[in-house]
């Protein structure tokens, strides 16, 4: 039997393939920002809430329950007598209470508002997914420049495309 060579395909257009990778370089960008920004600001809430945030006990007056998370309106009053209404989610390994228990709430005196259920000392779970987010979105990002000035500089743009 003789063997014969497969005709290989031939490889995309210069112009088909800058297509590919033009848009991204606009789109990847921008997401990894907002995704870097997300992950910041969860690590700072985190932090002030782990260094200045002051527990103390809470009425449960509503619940709702999620496929992931339980949120809880409370009422708790603050350690200078602020009577504060915050809503709060609290992990399924929390446990769900009912409108009327008694939990204890983490809060920053600063801004009330700001509180979590003080069962739940891993809120920075959440920026753990924006970081990966972050991290794959600035990877891929440089890799498209890369290509698109690869691309630039052999002089396989459509002219079209060359600057």
């Amino acid at each position: 039997m003789e063997d014969k060579a497969k005709p290989q395909r031939k490889s995309e257009s210069g112009r088909s393939a800058y297509l590919k990778i033009w848009w991204m370089r606009f789109l990847l960008p921008p997401i990894a920002l907002i995704a870097w920004w997300y992950f910041a600001a969860t690590v700072v809430s985190a932090y002030h809430l782990a260094k200045e945030g002051v527990v103390v006990s809470g009425e449960v007056t509503e619940t709702e329950t999620g496929r992931r998370t339980d949120y809880m309106t409370l009422r708790f009053t603050t350690s200078d007598g602020r009577q504060v209404e915050a809503t709060v989610a609290a992990p399924k390994s929390c446990g769900m209470s009912r409108a009327g228990d008694t939990i204890k709430v983490r809060y920053l005196p600063s801004d009330p508002h700001v509180a979590q259920d003080a069962c739940d000392s891993a809120r920075y779970r959440l920026s753990w997914v924006a970081f990966l987010v972050a991290a794959v979105m600035s990877a891929v990002s440089a890799q498209v420049w890369r290509l698109w000035l690869r691309h630039r500089k052999s002089g396989r743009l459509p002219t079209e495309y060359q600057i």
